[in-house]
């Protein structure tokens, strides 16, 4: 196990984790919406902002961060040098079996999908499908049940990574939005950095306020108000462990374990592209094979692996 540093509860550092990396970059509603977009080949500033609803100087910081990190880069239109436009790189691109669970996850839970296309196609095999999250060596289906974990490499503290992208932004599916996007209503309780570092906790062994909150580094009132949150959007039940003081637990429901593959698309991605030099901080094992579980997004009809170019729906 990697050495930790020696500040105790240092509010400012949190376990290494590629899933907190990876929200620190996406993990708000106007990111998640962008990429969502550029996956239907959006690529001009206007195309985004009458599509998204987005205002201007929001979508100005978010694609030049998203230029800065390596997710986007500057390209010009038409092979003209007069106007530009954004196009995913091979960052940006591997973002998509992240995108392609949370259609997923809204396809299994959501009660309206008003925006959200009913149907994906895929192209090779012409059938239409659902995404499935497997394990690339057994190409068995991965449950949270059957995955074991250990520290990596990159295991340690580190310092929080600022909260640029955290703040509970207001974009709503019902207003403004003119494009038909992967990522559904769930977006409102995702698209926040803090509910998903908070849920991620929870495969992790974390069930006790306290847990969570060492886990996560959230601020009392902030931990608060996401566990009620999730509780109200049936992801967590709450329940009692100890009668004399009453003290309650969390634990995840059906609807919250399917939230996994989620997760583990963000720490993929994270492990990829920000773990730099300094390695993974958990190594996962897929129990059902034995083997260092890489998760792959494949169609659930022919089983190969799905690209952004080959996936089409209603409204692309």
């Amino acid at each position: 196990m990697a050495e930790q540093p020696s500040p105790q509860h240092d509010k400012r550092l949190i376990r290494a984790s590629s899933v907190s990396r990876a929200l620190a970059v996406t993990g708000d509603r106007w990111s998640l919406l962008i990429l969502a977009s550029a996956f239907q080949g959006v690529r001009r500033f206007e195309q985004w902002r009458a599509g998204i609803g987005i205002a201007s100087n929001i979508l100005s910081t978010r694609l030049s961060r998203f230029v800065r990190i390596g997710c986007l880069r500057k390209a010009p239109a038409n092979g003209t040098g007069l106007r530009k436009e954004y196009r995913l790189t091979e960052m940006g691109a591997a973002f998509y079996p992240t995108a392609l669970m949370f259609w997923r996850f809204d396809r299994r839970w959501s009660q309206q999908r008003k925006m959200q296309p009913v149907n994906l196609t895929h192209e090779i095999c012409g059938a239409t499908m659902m995404p499935v999250l497997v394990c690339a060596h057994c190409m068995k289906p991965v449950q949270a049940r059957e995955v074991r974990y250990e520290d990596g490499p990159g295991a340690g503290l580190e310092r929080m990574p600022p909260p640029k992208a955290s703040r509970r932004s207001h974009a709503h599916l019902a207003g403004g939005l003119q494009l038909r996007v992967l990522v559904g209503e769930s977006m409102d309780y995702f698209g926040d950095r803090w509910t998903q570092q908070v849920l991620a906790t929870f495969f992790l062994g974390a069930r006790r306020f306290g847990e969570v909150r060492d886990s996560s580094k959230a601020a009392t009132n902030i931990l608060a108000g996401r566990l009620k949150l999730l509780v109200s959007h049936g992801m967590l039940q709450r329940r009692i462990y100890q009668n004399n003081p009453v003290r309650y637990e969390y634990i995840l429901t059906p609807k919250g374990m399917d939230v996994y593959p989620i997760c583990l698309t963000l720490m993929k991605w994270g492990d990829r592209w920000l773990a730099q030099d300094r390695g993974d901080p958990l190594i996962l094992y897929h129990k059902p094979c034995g083997r260092r579980l890489d998760p792959l997004v494949v169609c659930d009809q022919c089983h190969a692996p799905l690209d952004y170019h080959e996936v089409d729906f209603p409204g692309r």
